[in-house]
């Protein structure tokens, strides 16, 4: 028996096995490959094309409109500058998360389509367009870019919970040092810093130095947006007294250490009670891809069959999929809480 004919009985037995895997990837590859596609190539160009055609100086009605953008808008203007830093306009931050939800939708609507066959042209049924599990699917998918910026803006705020302690201790000595200009105490604090508490506080900065442009208010927002604990509630209120009505909030400040060092050994306990819902958490992640695995050997080859080349088992295994997701998201999110009672 030659090397071609070897290779030939290879492929015949794995046969059974590429078929589901390449339209795993497919489904799963295709909007990852569309959203990679219009973030690096596609939507930086339309930006410039906007900026190109629609720049000129604002005027009344302009800044009345922004001050009436949408709540929704607001919350993903927040989220996207808590997460990342970019020169971007808030026009252009809604404009990349629309299209980049809209893309993650019909390139799942249609790979589920034509995995399934639903959508192929010997197969194809109008009613498929309107298949509840079609559209359940695509939402899902559809909030997948939502969701990631939600679990980054999740990860940023738990470790600005834990970095917002000593950089408060910091801001107190430079406070003290720079005797109550707290420009200077902020500036001087980032220094020393690093990391996202280190973007979160110069935000603040253009504020406190009037900056053209520079809303203290919003500043203020946006850290506490970038932190969300009341403790940043907290060290807002007091930056707010300091530089509109010129307060003193040296004694404000050490209040506010000494309440953050009371807290920490009770969030060390929360931690530990916490460690088994976390491992429960990412169990059912770990059992699917197993299960599907060992149930080959039992049902004589036809688990793959069923789970990868038939509608049930195809909705079957994307619902579980992603509800296993759902699980290892959750438990993620709660194995370290934020530092705050």
């Amino acid at each position: 028996m030659n090397i071609l004919e070897k290779l030939r009985l290879v492929l015949v037995k794995i046969q059974p096995f590429l078929d589901p895997f390449i339209k795993t990837i497919l489904i799963l590859g295709i909007p990852l490959l569309v959203v990679f596609i219009l973030g690096k190539y596609v939507l930086p160009v339309a930006n410039i094309v906007k900026k190109t055609r629609f720049k000129g100086l604002p005027n009344a009605k302009k800044i009345e409109s922004e001050k009436k953008q949408p709540k929704w808008t607001k919350h993903l203007i927040l989220i996207s500058k808590s997460i990342k830093q970019t020169d971007e306009t808030n026009e252009e931050v809604v404009y990349r998360f629309v299209m980049l939800t809209v893309a993650m939708f019909i390139t799942t609507y249609l790979g589920y389509g034509f995995w399934t066959g639903s959508f192929l042209p010997n197969q194809f049924r109008f009613a498929a367009l309107f298949d509840t599990a079609h559209w359940v699917i695509s939402l899902m998918a559809a909030s997948l870019p939502y969701c990631y910026m939600r679990i980054r803006l999740h990860r940023i705020r738990v470790k600005n919970s834990y970095d917002l302690i000593p950089a408060v201790n910091m801001m107190l000595m430079k406070y003290v040092e720079h005797k109550g200009n707290l420009y200077y105490a902020v500036y001087e604090t980032t220094k020393n810093l690093k990391g996202d508490i280190l973007h979160a506080m110069m935000g603040i900065l253009p504020a406190l130095q009037g900056a053209a442009g520079a809303n203290l208010d919003d500043a203020i927002e946006l850290f506490v947006y970038r932190t969300h604990t009341n403790w940043s509630i907290q060290l807002g209120i007091l930056i707010h007294k300091s530089e509109i009505h010129g307060d003193d909030i040296e004694q404000g400040l050490r209040w506010l250490i000494s309440d953050m060092s009371e807290v920490v050994k009770i969030t060390e306990e929360v931690k530990s009670e916490n460690r088994e819902n976390v491992q429960l958490g990412f169990f059912p992640f770990i059992l699917l891809p197993l299960s599907i695995f060992f149930n080959q050997y039992p049902s004589g080859g036809k688990s793959w069959h069923y789970y990868f080349q038939t509608e049930t088992g195809i909705k079957v295994l994307l619902f579980t999929l992603l509800y296993t997701v759902l699980c290892a998201v959750i438990a993620y999110m709660i194995q370290k809480p934020r530092n705050e009672v």
